[in-house]
C-alpha cells in the first residue's frame, strides 16, 4: 500500500523540469552570447579594416597635396610614415613613391630632382596598418607636369659673402627682402647696409662688423656675431649650432643659441636651444628651356657666329624695321622677346644707350653681360620684365669669369622695368642713378656703393618648380 502510494507521488518532478528549462535557458543565452561575440568581433574586423583602408588612402592624399606644394629642391625621394589618430586605438601609413623620368612609368628615375631633372610619373603604394595590426594597401599612379615659380629672395649667393659698402635693399611686400646664402659664410665688415628682410646663412657663419640695419631676422648655422655700436637686427639673432655673441649692437627681438652663454644687449628673451639649418633651399641652376619661353608668349630672336653679340645689341637698341626699340620688333600676340645668344660672347651696351622696353625682354647668353657705360632701360605701356640671363649649362660646369654679369657704373632703370639678373658665376651691381627693381642672383655678388635694390619678385620660367600638377591615371587596392 505505502509502495503503491509512493510510485505515484509527484513530488520532485518540478524539479526536473526545473532543471530542463535551466538547460534549456542556459543553451540559448550561451548562443545569444556567442552570436553577440561573433557580431562585435566581425564588427571590430570590419572596422580595423576600413580603418586600415583609410589610412592606405590618407597615405595617398597625403602625396597628393606633398606633389603639389613641394619645391623641387625639397622633393623628397624616400618612403613616408605618418601616424593618424583613430579612437580607441591608432593608425598609420608608410607611402612608397617610386619616380618615374617618362610618363609610362617605365625608366625609374635617377639622380638628385632638380629643374634640370626632375620626374614625369610616379606610382604611389601607400600601406595603413592599424593599432591590432590589421594591413592594406592603395596603390595610384601619376603622371607629372612641373609648375613653375618665382625664386625667393632678393639676393642670392652661393659662396663666401662680404658686404663692405653703402647700400640699401627695400621690400616688395612690407619686410621681405631676404637675402640667403646658400653656402660659405656672411663678412659684413665695413660701410652701412640697410636690408629690410633677413638674412639666412645655410651653412656658415655672420659676423657683423658695421651698421647694419637689419629689418628681421640674422640666422646661420654657425655662430653670429654683432660688434659695432650702430648694428641693429629688428628681429631675432640665432645660431642652429654655434653661438650667438653682441659685443656691440643690439637685437630687439630674441636670440637663440647653441653653445657658449646668453648673450647681452638682447631686448627679447634669450633660449639655450640647438636648431636645424636655415630654411635655405640650394642655389638655383636655372637652364635655358625654349619651350618653356614660348610657353609664357616669348617669341625668340637667336644670334650665333662671331658678331651675336654685336647683332643682338643692335636688334635691343635699334630703331630699323624689324627691331625691339620699345617693343616694335616682337608682333601680336607674343609678350616678349628672348634675345638668345648661343656664343660665349659679352653682351655690351652702346654708350649712353637709352632703350625702350615697350615688351617683356630677356637677354639670355652663353657668355657674359658688362652694362659698362651709361646706359638707360624704360619700360612703357605698364610694367615690363627685363632679364640678363647666363644660365647653368647643362652638360659642363660653367664658365668663370666668361659668365659673369655687371651691371656697370650709373645704368638706369626706371620704376616700370622689373629687372632679373642671374648667373653662374658673379653678378656685380654697382651705384645706379634710380633705384634697380627685381632680384640678383649670383654664385658671387657683388654689391657696389650707393646702390638701392627694391626686391620684386620675378617668374623666370624652368627657373623654380614649386610642385606638380597631377594626372591621375588609377587608384585602387593591390595585395
Amino acid at each position: 500500500m505505502k509502495l503503491r502510494w509512493r510510485m505515484r507521488e509527484e513530488r520532485g518532478a518540478a524539479l526536473i523540469v526545473a532543471l530542463l528549462v535551466a538547460f534549456v535557458v542556459m543553451m540559448l543565452s550561451t548562443l545569444i552570447i556567442d552570436q553577440a561575440i561573433h557580431n562585435t568581433d566581425a564588427a571590430g574586423a570590419n572596422r580595423a579594416r576600413l580603418t586600415s583602408v583609410s589610412a592606405a588612402e590618407a597615405g595617398l592624399n597625403y602625396y597628393y597635396n606633398y606633389l603639389g606644394k613641394t619645391a623641387i629642391s625639397d622633393l623628397s625621394t624616400s618612403a613616408t610614415t605618418r601616424t593618424l589618430g583613430s579612437d580607441p586605438g591608432t593608425s598609420s601609413f608608410t607611402a612608397t613613391p617610386t619616380f618615374y623620368s617618362d610618363t609610362a612609368g617605365t625608366t625609374v628615375f635617377a639622380g638628385t630632382p632638380s629643374a634640370l631633372n626632375y620626374p614625369k610619373a610616379v606610382k604611389i603604394v601607400s600601406v595603413g596598418t592599424t593599432n591590432s595590426g590589421d594591413e592594406r594597401s592603395m596603390e595610384t599612379f601619376i603622371e607629372l607636369d612641373p609648375i613653375y615659380g618665382g625664386l625667393q629672395g632678393a639676393i642670392v649667393t652661393d659662396s663666401n659673402t662680404s658686404f663692405d659698402n653703402n647700400f640699401t635693399v627695400n621690400g616688395y611686400n612690407g619686410n621681405d627682402a631676404d637675402v640667403y646664402i646658400t653656402s660659405g659664410d656672411l663678412n659684413i665688415p665695413s660701410g652701412l647696409e640697410t636690408v629690410k628682410g633677413n638674412i639666412y646663412v645655410k651653412a656658415g657663419n655672420a659676423y657683423v662688423g658695421t651698421g647694419l640695419h637689419l629689418s628681421g631676422t640674422l640666422w646661420a648655422n654657425g655662430y653670429v656675431e654683432l660688434d659695432h655700436p650702430q648694428a641693429d637686427v629688428g628681429g631675432d639673432a640665432k645660431s642652429s649650432t654655434s653661438s650667438v655673441t653682441i659685443t656691440r649692437g643690439i637685437v630687439r627681438g630674441d636670440a637663440y643659441y647653441c653653445t657658449g652663454s646668453a648673450p647681452a644687449n638682447v631686448d627679447g628673451d634669450e633660449f639655450n636651444e640647438c636648431d636645424v639649418a636655415p630654411p635655405v633651399s640650394t642655389f638655383p641652376q636655372i637652364p635655358y628651356t625654349e619651350a618653356l619661353w614660348t610657353a609664357q608668349g616669348y617669341t625668340v630672336q637667336t644670334f650665333s657666329g662671331g658678331s651675336a653679340c654685336t647683332a643682338a645689341r643692335n636688334y635691343v637698341e635699334g630703331s630699323g624695321a624689324g627691331t625691339f626699340q620699345g617693343g616694335a620688333g616682337v608682333a601680336d600676340p607674343f609678350t616678349g622677346v628672348v634675345v638668345r645668344i648661343t656664343e660665349s660672347c659679352t653682351y655690351s651696351n652702346s654708350n649712353n644707350a637709352t632703350i625702350t622696353v615697350g615688351k617683356n625682354l630677356a637677354i639670355v647668353t652663353n657668355g657674359g653681360v658688362s652694362l659698362g657705360q651709361r646706359s638707360t632701360w624704360n619700360g612703357s605701356g605698364g610694367t615690363k620684365n627685363l632679364y640678363f640671363m647666363s644660365p647653368w649649362p647643362s652638360a659642363v660646369s660653367p664658365s668663370c669669369p666668361a659668365q659673369d654679369i655687371s651691371m656697370g657704373q650709373l645704368t638706369s632703370f626706371n620704376s616700370s622695368v622689373w629687372t632679373f639678373v642671374y648667373t653662374p658665376c658673379k653678378a656685380t651691381m654697382l651705384n645706379n642713378n634710380s633705384a634697380f627693381q627685381g632680384q640678383v642672383i649670383g654664385v658671387t655678388t657683388e654689391i657696389g656703393n650707393l646702390f638701392t635694390m627694391n626686391y620684386k619678385p620675378i617668374l623666370v620660367p624652368g627657373a623654380k618648380i614649386v610642385g606638380f600638377d597631377q594626372d591621375i591615371a588609377y587608384i585602387r587596392e593591390v595585395q
